[in-house]
């Protein structure tokens, strides 16, 4: 079944997991980019920030992108406070690329994709994306349909333990409904052609 075909209405759980908590990871040993993204939500930035120094501890990487202004529901700039945030870490300022003017997952993209160039890079480039899984479709199903360019590889590396994994969000009646919300704007966003559509049997 295609993800376009689920009636919004008719997502329970099960749908939930397949749409959200399904993210395959593959292994990989180098990065020329880590994409974070941003979040209105500081907690959630720290996991990915934590996550991302777990990365750069065991693998080769050249630039580290941040990519969030200030959102709708925001009072911060999540783009600079992650690269504070790096800093204080003792991660070079000089391996961060700063994006902060977009305040939606697809302006991150449409953004970081114009100040790379990426559909114009000629040899094999390496992206490692990182956000929490339930994050992650999303990301994957927009730069599916913006990206055009053979030699980008982009690998899925979400925070493993996060506080809105799958058992946690299906226990939240407030976290459960505001999924179920994010997976008719995925829905709606596919039938928009926003996003490419996929297989989730």
């Amino acid at each position: 079944m295609k993800l376009s075909q689920i009636v919004p209405n008719k997502i329970d759980n099960n749908l939930l997991k397949k749409i959200f908590f399904s993210i395959n990871k593959e292994k990989y040993d180098n990065a020329d980019y880590i994409i974070v993204y941003g979040c209105h939500i500081k907690s959630l930035l720290d996991e990915r920030l934590i996550h991302v120094l777990s990365i750069i501890e065991n693998k080769k990487y050249g630039k580290i992108v941040l990519t969030g202004g200030i959102g709708v529901n925001g009072d911060f700039n999540e783009s600079e406070y992650m690269r504070d945030y790096l800093i204080e870490k003792g991660i070079d300022e000089g391996r961060i690329i700063i994006e902060n003017k977009s305040t939606t997952t697809e302006e991150n993209n449409l953004n970081v994709l114009k100040m790379l160039s990426l559909n114009s890079i000629q040899q094999k480039t390496n992206i490692v994306l990182v956000t929490q899984e339930v994050h992650m479709t999303r990301i994957i199903l927009h730069w599916k349909k913006i990206i055009n360019n053979k030699n980008i590889k982009f690998y899925y590396d979400y925070v493993d333990k996060s506080t809105i994994s799958y058992e946690k969000v299906i226990n939240n009646s407030y976290l459960l409904k505001l999924l179920q919300k994010q997976a008719e704007k995925t829905i709606k966003f596919i039938k928009e052609g926003k996003y490419v559509d996929i297989d989730i049997d």
